[in-house]
Order: C-alpha cells, then structure tokens, then sequence
C-alpha cells in the first residue's frame, strides 16, 4: 500500500484519491459530503482534498447548510463547469464564511473574493472561469491561493 501510494504521488503529483469524508448525514441537503466525490487540488503551499459538484443539482447546493464540523480548514469543495464563462456565486443558506477562488480552464486563479454567510449579493468572478473553489474564508491566503497562482486540479 505504502508504495503504490508513493507510486501515484510520483507519477501524478498528488496522493491517491482522498478517502470518503466520515461526517454523519446533514437532514438539510440533499448531496451527503460522504457520497460525493473527492480529488486533490494543488495549491502552491499542499496539496487539499476536495469534494467535487460537476452537475447542475450539486453546483446549486454548494456548501449550503454545512457547519465547523463537516468541513476541515484543509478541505474545499470545486466547482466544475463545462464552460469558460464569467461567473457568480452567492450565500444563500451558506452558513461559513467562505473564500471563493475563480479558475480558469489552466488552473490559475481569477481572483479570491470573500462571502459572508447567507449573503445574497452576488460575488463574481473577474473574469471567465471553468472552476471555483470554495475554501473556508482565510483559508485560501493561508495556502497561498491568491490571483496569478495556477492550482494543479486532479479530476
């Protein structure tokens, strides 16, 4: 085991895929942290496990109704669009502060905005983004994620 994950670390740069989170059911949603899937994103300082919502449904639930308890300072949750488009994100039913980190198509960041919870004030991207990060807010300075940065994302 230890050398097949020292395997894929050398091969691809990052571990193997982040185990299933073991946080138990949250009655307000819909997608379970648990049933999602999760990768890696590479950040200039580690590498961070992150839950993906790469559909439609999962893109619109986000991190709402999440709290302290559910999501580690050192997870993140991506977004994944199909496009390169400007983007918006808001608050709504977002209980922690979060950073939202804008990503083009290669990986470099847009811009980093902070969004205070439940706020509904739409906070857009500074320009055409494929993927956003949502880390919980301060996180992202902490782990070097800042404009002009590119993250490795491994799908």
């Amino acid at each position: 085991m230890i050398l097949s994950s020292l395997a894929a670390i050398l091969l691809t740069g990052f571990p193997q895929n982040p185990p299933a989170s073991a946080t138990p059911a949250n009655p307000n949603r819909i997608y379970q942290l648990r049933e999602l899937p999760r990768r890696w994103v590479k950040t200039p300082k580690t590498s961070i496990p992150v839950w993906i919502m790469d559909t439609d449904s999962k893109r619109a639930e986000g991190m709402m109704f999440l709290t302290n308890k559910e999501v580690k300072d050192t997870e993140g949750m991506l977004f994944v669009f199909p496009d390169e488009s400007p983007r918006s994100f808001w608050m709504r039913n977002t209980i922690l502060p979060l950073d939202i980190c804008y990503l083009t198509k290669a990986g470099r960041v847009l811009n980093v905005a902070k969004a205070r919870p439940y706020d509904e004030s739409p906070v857009p991207s500074s320009g055409s983004a494929t993927y956003v990060l949502e880390l919980k807010q301060g996180m992202a300075a902490k782990l070097g994620v800042k404009a002009g940065v590119t993250l490795k994302i491994s799908l």
